[in-house]
């Protein structure tokens, strides 16, 4: 039976993988750093502490799934060191034992400056074709963390993939997309009070007025990205865009969600906002990687876990 080492198996694609690892026959070795695991995991998995991960005695395990790293706000100091430092250990120790383990590193998007960007993009974004951008100090610790494995695999021979996840959410978040308007801060000052209203459906616009598309994915599908990532073949030394099924306008998603819950849908312009997409060809080439769940599939679940509320039937 096959041993898989997991760091942050309690954040958000964690919390999904480890169960999928179970499912699949997988010893799994999962990293405590200081969110608890869930209780229904106990007697099923091992727990290590974080600190423990990175040592040359690593022991025998067949995959490490590095999943661990934080996201802004924090101080550069932090993210140095669990995003920089930890990765740097944890692929030291893989290329120090004999049987070299698979490591899949959790990336981003954000290393091409997506979202809040420089520019928009015309174009869906390809791994191979797209240069990286990273602008603030959190992208640059995921470049970083892409290039120490490209070292390791090159010189230690330590098989790594690299999966550039969009921004990825379970389903309650992505209905907070539109809900709790976490674009409210760019808004420009003619728009400020436009989604004052805490019951309207948000569309955020770009600062010109162009509707704004962005590409999410569910935790899901995320989660099943990383179980590919183990047994592909042919996706070792590769960097590989994960996404949902679509990009998505807010516009559009914005009026499909304010039927379903009776809302009005309201613009608002948002300064240094820019569309975006991303390639998936690599994804189902190397890994046989096909999202399932549309941006619809996830809004409407959210939607059915709220008290006595009722998704409407197609007419």
């Amino acid at each position: 039976m096959k041993t898989a080492l997991v760091t942050g198996a309690s954040g958000r694609i964690g919390r999904k993988v480890v169960p999928l690892l179970l499912e699949e026959g997988w010893n799994v070795r999962a990293a405590v750093h200081t969110t608890a695991l869930p209780h229904e995991w106990e007697g099923s998995i091992e727990t290590i502490r974080i600190e423990d991960v990175a040592t040359p005695d690593l022991g025998a395990v067949d995959a490490i799934i590095h999943l661990a790293g934080i996201m802004p706000p924090v101080p550069d100091d932090q993210a140095f060191r669990t995003n920089i430092e930890l990765t740097y250990r944890i692929l030291q120790a893989a290329a120090a034992v004999k049987k070299k383990p698979r490591v899949v590193f959790a990336s981003s998007d954000a290393t091409y400056c997506t979202g809040w960007s420089l520019n928009g993009y015309s174009e869906p974004i390809r791994e191979d074709e797209t240069e990286q951008h990273p602008t603030v100090f959190y992208r640059l610790t995921k470049v970083i963390g892409e290039r120490f494995c490209k070292y390791f695999q090159a010189i230690c021979q330590v098989p790594c993939v690299v999966l550039r996840f969009v921004w990825t959410l379970d389903p309650p978040e992505i209905l907070n997309l539109f809900t709790a308007t976490p674009y409210r801060e760019f808004l420009i000052p003619e728009d400020s009070a436009k989604w004052s209203d805490t019951e309207i459906i948000a569309a955020p616009l770009e600062e010109d007025g162009t509707p704004f598309m962005e590409h999410i994915c569910d935790t899901r599908d995320a989660a099943a990205a990383v179980l590919a990532a183990l047994t592909s073949v042919n996706a070792s030394g590769h960097a590989i865009n994960i996404a949902g099924p679509a990009p998505f306008r807010y516009t559009e998603a914005s009026t499909y969600l304010a039927r379903l819950m009776n809302r009005n849908a309201v613009t608002g312009r948002c300064a240094g906002i820019h569309s975006y997409s991303v390639s998936l060809e690599k994804a189902r080439h190397l890994l046989g990687f096909t999202p399932r769940y549309r941006l619809e599939d996830s809004l409407e679940e959210a939607l059915k876990s709220l008290d006595a509320f009722v998704i409407p039937s197609n007419p």
